[in-house]
């Protein structure tokens, strides 16, 4: 249903919408049959054809109280005047309501920034973590390779001394020589060691030979081979490390070394000569990797938990900050919403002629002060109506 209001009388007539359609494409006129005022109705329905002209006349008798208008008249288009207003049904709505907007606007897009910052910053603190960690062990490594190697040179050098000693003293007694032996072979770390090697002399066709280790089995044997068998292909690193000392020189370098278990773990070795003219002798000094690197690895781990445990934390005050919004908005946008449809509700009552209608809003702000325009404009159109019936 179409309604007119007349603006001199304030008289209310509904329009059946199915009566217009003769006139389509065409202005309408309609005369208030309480007080005879003419009122004019823009275009209510979208032309299908060209519309066909029109000549003015007289508006005839308009609606009556009842539902519907009893005759209507099309005139020449003339430029509407604001005489009268047309209310239909309720404008559609969007396929979001102002609850859904403020949900996307004010929840949705804020958690998917504070996702993705908390994400960035997540990264960034794990890769601070991993570049820390990965120094740090590097830090260590070099700290301990740099022990090893001094700790060859310290035992070489008591070697020295004591050899200088003892010029009587024979490589062959050198492992049941117990002072000896308590010089050439010490603890390094937990289960690292010092060892008293001899390099190749090819004019003699010697090999390299061990003359004091821990392990009493193997002194004195200088079958390359049965070392080369034991390691198989981890041989090689070992072997280099070997010939880089050759020439009374030092050397150092990691190589994999296979445990009477049979597990394989990485080693580093250095080796340094003992400084007395004509002796073959190199002081070796070898340790585990993860024995000195075991407060690296330590620091690693409890970086992992670290960052593990400040990404809960951001996870878990995220959800409060969710659900903390969620809240705000659900409370206040239903308190918003509510108010503006309880407004446009009255508004459209007063549309209609219904200007007794109250509106009772008590809210301080920007909805309060539509309020009271909406008030206002009640008792203004009310006022002006009572004005015109009393001048009739």
């Amino acid at each position: 249903m179409i309604t007119v209001i007349c603006e001199e009388c304030g008289k209310v007539y509904h329009i059946d919408p199915d009566k217009l359609q003769r006139y389509k494409g065409r202005n309408i006129r309609v005369r208030c049959g309480e007080c005879g005022h003419v009122t004019q109705i823009s275009k209510l329905l979208e032309a299908t054809e060209e519309p066909e002209a029109a000549v003015a006349e007289e508006p005839v008798s308009a609606p009556s109280e009842e539902p519907g208008v009893s005759e209507y008249e099309d005139v020449a288009a003339p430029k509407p005047e604001a005489a009268a207003r047309a209310v239909s049904e309720a404008r559609p709505g969007g396929w979001i309501g102002l609850r859904g907007k403020m949900f996307i606007l004010f929840l949705f897009i804020p958690i998917l920034l504070m996702a993705a910052a908390g994400y960035i910053a997540q990264l960034q603190l794990n890769t601070l973590a991993t570049e820390i960690t990965d120094e740090s062990t590097k830090l260590v490594l070099e700290e301990g390779k740099e022990r090893l190697m001094q700790k060859a040179r310290d035992v070489a050098l008591q070697c020295e001394i004591y050899l200088r000693a003892h010029p009587d003293l024979q490589r062959e007694d050198f492992f049941y020589d117990p002072e000896f032996n308590a010089i050439a072979v010490q603890t390094v770390g937990k289960s690292g060691y010092t060892a008293l090697i001899q390099e190749p002399d090819p004019s003699r066709g010697e090999n390299w030979t061990i003359w004091a280790h821990p392990n009493p089995n193997i002194i004195g044997i200088d079958d390359i081979d049965l070392l080369r068998k034991a390691l198989g292909p981890h041989f090689e690193p070992f072997w280099e490390i070997l010939v880089k000392a050759a020439g009374r020189k030092e050397s150092e370098g990691f190589y994999t070394w296979k445990d009477p278990d049979g597990k394989l773990r990485e080693k580093y070795m250095a080796v340094t000569p003992i400084r007395i003219e004509n002796t073959p002798f190199l002081l070796m000094s070898t340790e585990y990797i993860d024995e000195f690197i075991k407060k690296a690895d330590y620091l690693k781990t409890h970086a992992k938990e670290t960052t593990t445990r400040i990404r809960n934390i951001n996870v878990g005050v995220l959800l409060v900050v969710i659900v903390i919004i969620g809240l705000c908005i659900i409370i206040y946008g239903y308190r918003l919403t509510s108010s503006i449809q309880y407004l446009t509700e009255a508004a459209d009552r007063i549309s209609v002629g219904d200007l007794e209608a109250e509106i009772e809003v008590k809210s301080k702000d920007e909805i309060g002060n539509l309020a009271d325009a909406i008030s206002r404009m009640q008792d203004s159109l009310r006022f002006s109506i009572e004005r015109l019936r009393r001048r009739r």
